[in-house]
């Protein structure tokens, strides 16, 4: 009987995760200019001083990340180091694991038919450090500190969202689900 119902909870344990799917919703925000001369005169003003945003904080950015250029290899020798330091402790704390488990001090088979209070010189040791992911590349430590260090945004499109509607623009917000919708009723 037992492998006859593997399918049907399977099949139910599925419906279950199926049925928990919420809903995912974005907000877009729908550009809607002015109709008038006026207003599209000085829409093609707004969008002007948008680009001259955006070429003034990509200049910016170039700027800050040439100077930040020559702190890259000692940031990456830094991370080197600090993952060395990782991997030999954690190869330590194996070690140490490994003759714990060879001396019998830890838990082993002989553990089933001993009393959980038998004598045992010492307590189980037990690894507490994680092995280390991977080692750091160089590109992503460059990344991190031209991330922590130089602004990316400028916001020169909060700047245009206020020309814009200084203009006579509208800008209209709207929230639509793109995954895992209801149906509508």
């Amino acid at each position: 009987m037992l492998p006859a119902s593997r399918p049907l909870l399977l099949m139910g344990v599925t419906l279950l995760l199926v049925a928990c799917a919420t809903p995912r919703y974005e907000t877009v925000t729908r550009f809607e200019p002015p109709t008038d001369a006026a207003g599209v005169a000085c829409l093609r003003r707004c969008e002007a001083s948008l680009d001259a945003c955006r070429a003034d904080c990509l200049a910016a950015w170039q700027r800050c990340t040439a100077a930040l250029e020559s702190q890259v290899d000692a940031r990456y020798a830094q991370a080197l180091k600090a993952y060395a330091e990782e991997l030999r402790q954690y190869r330590l704390d194996l070690d140490r694991y490994e003759w714990d488990m060879w001396f019998g001090w830890g838990r082993g088979p002989w553990d089933l038919w001993y009393s959980p209070w038998s004598y045992r010189p010492w307590p189980m040791y037990v690894p507490t450090t994680m092995a280390p992911r991977d080692p750091p590349s160089r590109e992503a430590v460059r990344d991190s500190l031209f991330k922590s260090q130089c602004e990316g945004d400028c916001g020169c499109q909060l700047k245009y969202g206020d020309c814009f509607q200084a203009c006579g623009g509208r800008l209209v917000s709207e929230t639509r689900c793109v995954a895992n919708c209801p149906a509508d009723k």
